[in-house]
């Protein structure tokens, strides 16, 4: 009798579904919602990107809390699960037998990235019609830039070598892909508004020094140059 009953309680544990920190598990309507309730570790994993991203909104004061909303938003976006051999279309993970692998994965690269404090220094930067990528990443920071005009001159960090930002700093070097009259460095003064680039080096004659003017409304991840 007490074997049975203890398989019982075993059955019962097992089938409740994982507490999300993010969202109410009986209302889960997507694949991936429910995958996380019925999967503990994705629901620790939702749990702290969770509190994560709560930490995320208070950066300078919250004042970047609208371009934080906006990322999350796009994130969760591509956080859905693609059909097999369909586009990626910024989906993340394939709907196969990998999926709670690519989650997991997903997960651990989203709470890195909203705890680095590298986080209150990325966004969307504008000086008149330039534009200036500044990209969260596991790590630490991309950065590429566009200019307007002919052939939209740009350049970009070294792709897969993000910039580390020490805790509270507001000022980086960003050491640019090039060599002779390619090479430059970029030195990047942060607040809450705007970040005041320095240049040293040619550029290949691109001017990029300057204050650009953080633009909460477009999200790095969707900028493709």
């Amino acid at each position: 009798m007490l074997r049975a009953v203890a398989v019982a309680a075993f059955a019962l544990f097992v089938a409740k579904p994982a507490a999300a920190a993010s969202f109410d598990c009986k209302k889960a309507s997507t694949k991936v919602e429910k995958l996380i309730c019925r999967d503990p570790e994705l629901s620790r994993q939702d749990e702290a990107m969770a509190a994560a991203y709560a930490e995320a909104l208070k950066a300078w004061d919250g004042r970047i809390a609208a371009g934080t909303r906006l990322n999350q938003k796009g994130w969760l976006g591509s956080r859905a699960l693609l059909p097999p051999d369909k586009g990626q279309g910024g989906i993340l993970c394939v709907d196969d037998e990998t999926r709670l692998d690519c989650l997991r994965g997903v997960y651990r690269d989203r709470i890195a990235v909203l705890r680095d404090p590298a986080w209150r220094l990325g966004g969307m930067y504008e000086r008149g019609r330039d534009m200036l990528r500044i990209k969260v990443v596991p790590g630490g920071l991309d950065l590429a830039y566009q200019l307007d005009g002919p052939d939209a001159p740009g350049g970009a960090t070294q792709e897969g070598m993000p910039v580390r930002v020490a805790a509270g700093a507001t000022s980086v070097a960003f050491p640019l892909v090039g060599e002779g009259r390619d090479a430059c460095r970029l030195e990047g003064a942060f607040t809450a508004e705007a970040v005041v680039i320095t240049q040293k080096g040619p550029c290949s004659g691109n001017k990029v020094a300057g204050r650009w003017v953080r633009n909460q409304a477009r999200d790095p991840e969707a900028e493709l140059f």
